[in-house]
């Protein structure tokens, strides 16, 4: 089969590069939204705190094994360490996937409020956009129903609450788990709800650290800028190869961008973002910034030039390390897997 594909290859690139010339050719003049900056590391004493998750999972007939882990690091003057994680199995259901996205947001954000906690950094480094986890469609929002969506909020929220103020690096709402298959007959359904509830509370918590906050992310496709089919950021790294920053776009939480959150709707109604993509390096990685307020130019450049001072080839050094150190590979899983003993079939005997 390969082999056939490599000959297609041979075949057809002249007529895909061609396509592609097309493509990039009818794009738009980005050069009107877009500023070269020769940025100056800033080495003054701020306190940085970044933070990466991972989850890896093994399906078997019968349940998944899954494994997460979370790190945050903290420089001032030396590096300091947060580390969470956890092993676990759970039942095969339609939302795993969503459910274990939940989990490891749940570490990676618990690990950054403690940071603020422990060590009160300048700026926390989120890995990805804080806007987009904010938004992202809750599991089990349409699969239950209205009444019992209240019922579960009305009778776990104010207990959540109080788990959630013990500050442990943990799934919170797990401790309800044997309570709520009592009170209602869609058990894992109606735990899920509560999981992406704790998270909605979790991350309003860390906004609430406004200017503090700053998501980076390496890949985007979002059109907001020149509304194509290629992404904004395809179009500014194909066409600026310099060190610079796009003019920033600002963009309210409203009604258009999210309907009504179940919890902490007027936080997060009240909340503008600003969006912008940057080089930090010539033709290093251009990056995707979102700040969880509305952020003038100057802050702008002021703050890029304190993550310059912080960077190996254009990326923040505490992003990229815990990113490398937090990984779960496929040997770490076996290893896992050798320790518990696991023998059951995964369904994958017959191949």
């Amino acid at each position: 089969m390969l082999e056939t594909l490599l000959e297609i290859a041979l075949s057809k690139k002249g007529e895909i590069l061609s396509k592609l010339d097309e493509f990039y050719a009818s794009g738009p003049d980005t050069s009107k939204s877009w500023v070269d900056y020769p940025f100056l590391e800033n080495k003054e004493d701020f306190t940085l705190s970044a933070g990466d998750g991972s989850i890896n999972k093994k399906k078997f007939l019968s349940f998944v094994f899954y494994a997460i882990s979370a790190e945050t690091l903290i420089y001032k003057k030396e590096l300091k360490k947060i580390e969470s994680s956890t092993i676990d199995i759970m039942p095969h259901h339609g939302f795993v996937e969503d459910r274990l996205r939940n989990y490891m947001s749940l570490y990676e954000l618990k690990n950054a409020l403690k940071s603020f906690e422990d060590y009160q950094p300048d700026y926390y480094l989120f890995d990805g956009s804080i806007l987009g986890n904010l938004i992202r469609p809750l599991p089990m929002d349409r699969e239950l129903s209205t009444n019992t969506k209240e019922n579960i909020k009305s009778r776990y929220l104010s207990s959540l609450d109080t788990e959630l103020n013990l500050n442990k690096v943990e799934i919170s709402s797990s401790k309800f788990e044997d309570h709520i298959s009592e009170e209602f007959p869609s058990k894992t359904e109606a735990v899920i709800y509560l999981e992406s509830l704790e998270n909605l509370l979790i991350i309003s918590r860390l906004l609430k650290n406004g200017r503090k906050i700053v998501g980076i992310s390496k890949t985007s496709t979002s059109n907001d800028y020149f509304g194509l089919d290629i992404p904004d950021m395809a179009l500014f790294d194909r066409n600026h190869q310099k060190q610079g920053y796009s003019w920033p776009r600002t963009q309210k939480v409203s009604k258009t961008v999210k309907h009504d959150f179940p919890v902490q709707n007027d936080f997060f109604r009240s909340l503008t973002f600003t969006t912008f993509y940057a080089r930090l390096e010539d033709n290093k990685n251009l990056l995707k910034f979102e700040l969880p307020y509305e952020a003038e130019e100057e802050e702008i450049i002021e703050l890029l030039n304190i993550i310059k001072g912080n960077c190996t080839e254009g990326y923040p050094y505490l992003l990229k390390k815990a990113h490398n150190d937090v990984v779960i590979k496929k040997l770490d899983m076996n290893q896992l897997l050798r320790m518990m003993g696991f023998i059951e079939k995964d369904g994958r005997e017959m191949l």
